[in-house]
């Protein structure tokens, strides 16, 4: 039903809706809203839990959109399931490598069950990243160790801290209360299409770590791993870059998708990998004002900036397919290197959305046979090759390069460029020098596709900035149904880093339930897990 707004009491409408006296409404609760910009004017969408008298004779009338509360909904809306912690008299003695969302979130299920987790993070925290990206994005001073990637929180720190999902149920509504209660906005459990926000995530990463150390965690920052102790095909512990060993069982690898010095040491280390299907492109960036008139038919007024989601799926032999990605409204593409002589974009956005451009990927599939090999790393050497590309030709500055959307499908250089988000700034070059060929046909078609579904998407106020080159992790490293390796025994690989994962709140997902899996069978980890007596 329509949504009356935060400062409105619902009441009235819901009454209406169902055809009652309002006065025979004893309770409502939102649950839900997002925007449904079909019609016009686009209006607001809510669902409700009310608590009313003669339920029985409403449900009678069937009413559209209308449903008794089920047990279903308790489980989603309610108080957090129960979860194990470990046996008394049990000890385990985890390590978790990486404070991204999904080592984040492994490492707090491990303390909250009782176990003497070590998290190590080769960046600072999220108070010491943010002067180091903005010396880089100010001064070009990259720091290899503390950036947009490495650090605090991971890549999810400086994105638009999408947490996109149907569902608040189970262990994703356990994910998002404990969001909450480190200060994320409640209204997180009401939107259709939640978001954090740069900012918001600098406020609750700090509750996070300080939640953590109070359940005996021990946070290690600015200390990276450079390899694994393997002892009869079992981890046994870590040794760090300045030479110490620590000892620990099981050792979870939540590094994300950029360490690639950890695909090295982890292959050596004897974990099995196979590459996997990824997707490259470019941001696509529009004036919000372009978007919000395209998808509500006119200014927004006091509703959301505008976003959209497409996919294009040409028939068989004229393109690859491709996908917008990690859509940013009222945001900004950002350098997202890590590597010095490498350009890598993104996007983010802080909680307001107030900027005042609107950006995306478009990414296309990558064939296996695009590759110069089939080795677990041939992907990675193919987004190296491309970002490095981009790096000379943009002018070895860290600019980015960019094209107009009008040029690049007319197949022709701009000689200029509007004004962009980029910090860095945008140099005018042809993608078709920084972008394989099959990448820039299904760019090409998407674009063209999408302004069929979007007038002004391939209008004359588009840039495209390159290369959006990290949307995946190039490789997947093997596990069990328990999240082990089956080849190094003891060892978790988890999160976007390892493959399985795609976005903020699915890598923390993926955390959670490895960890849950330790937890339920600690002694499998032998030297770490000593049982009662």
């Amino acid at each position: 039903m329509p949504w009356t707004g935060p400062a409105d009491d619902p009441v009235p409408a819901v009454a209406e809706r169902l055809g009652i006296e309002a006065a025979a409404i004893r309770g409502c609760v939102l649950l839900k809203r997002s925007v449904d910009a079909r019609g016009r004017p686009p209006r607001w969408l809510a669902n409700y839990r009310v608590d009313v008298e003669g339920e029985a004779a409403i449900l009678a009338r069937r009413i559209r959109g209308v449903r008794a509360w089920s047990t279903r909904d308790e489980e989603r809306h309610g108080e957090e399931q129960h979860r194990i912690s470990l046996p008394a008299g049990t000890r385990l003695r985890p390590i978790v490598v990486g404070a991204g969302p999904a080592g984040l979130f492994a490492a707090l299920r491990f303390a909250e069950a009782g176990a003497a987790v070590l998290l190590l993070e080769r960046g600072g925290t999220v108070e010491a990243r943010h002067p180091a990206v903005r010396d880089f994005w100010r001064h070009r001073q990259l720091d290899p160790e503390c950036n947009v990637v490495y650090g605090e929180g991971g890549a999810g720190a400086f994105s638009d801290g999408k947490i996109y999902t149907r569902r608040r149920d189970g262990d994703l509504g356990w994910i998002f209360r404990r969001l909450v209660d480190f200060g994320a906005d409640p209204e997180i459990l009401e939107e259709g299409w939640a978001h954090l926000g740069t900012d918001r995530v600098r406020e609750i990463l700090p509750r996070l770590r300080a939640r953590l150390v109070e359940l005996g965690a021990e946070i290690r920052f600015d200390t990276a791993v450079r390899s694994l102790v393997v002892d009869d095909g079992r981890v046994r512990g870590v040794v760090t870059r300045d030479g110490a060993t620590i000892e620990g069982a099981p050792v979870v690898v939540a590094t994300g998708h950029s360490a690639r010095d950890v695909y090295d040491w982890l292959l050596r280390a004897g974990a099995s990998a196979v590459l996997r299907p990824m997707h490259i492109g470019a941001r696509i960036e529009h004036p919000q004002k372009v978007i919000d008139v395209a998808r509500y038919g006119t200014e927004r007024g006091e509703l959301p900036p505008a976003s959209y989601r497409f996919v294009s799926q040409p028939p068989h032999g004229r393109a690859r397919s491709a996908h917008t990605f990690c859509m940013c409204p009222g945001g900004t593409v950002v350098p997202a290197s890590n590597h010095p002589g490498r350009v890598v974009v993104n996007g983010m956005s802080y909680s307001g959305r107030k900027a005042p451009f609107a950006n995306s990927a478009i990414i296309v599939e990558v064939a296996i046979g695009d590759l110069d090999g089939t080795d677990p790393l041939a992907g990675v050497r193919f987004q190296d090759e491309i970002e490095a590309r981009a790096f000379q030709l943009a002018g070895g500055d860290f600019k980015a390069p960019g094209q107009r959307v009008e040029d690049f499908l007319a197949g022709r250089p701009s000689t200029d460029l509007p004004r962009v988000s980029f910090p860095m700034g945008a140099t005018p070059v042809d993608l078709r020098e920084v972008l394989p060929a099959p990448i820039v046909t299904g760019m090409m078609e998407a674009i063209r596709h999408f302004d069929r579904r979007l007038p002004g998407f391939a209008g004359p106020e588009g840039v495209l900035l390159a290369p959006e080159t990290r949307t995946t992790a190039p490789l997947r490293f093997d596990r069990d149904e328990r999240y082990e390796s089956p080849t190094v025994r003891g060892l978790m690989p988890v999160g976007e880093g390892a493959g399985y994962a795609g976005g903020i709140i699915s890598a923390a997902l993926d955390g959670l339930r490895a960890a849950e899996s330790a937890i339920a069978d600690p002694l499998r980890f032998s030297r770490s897990a000593v049982p009662p007596k």
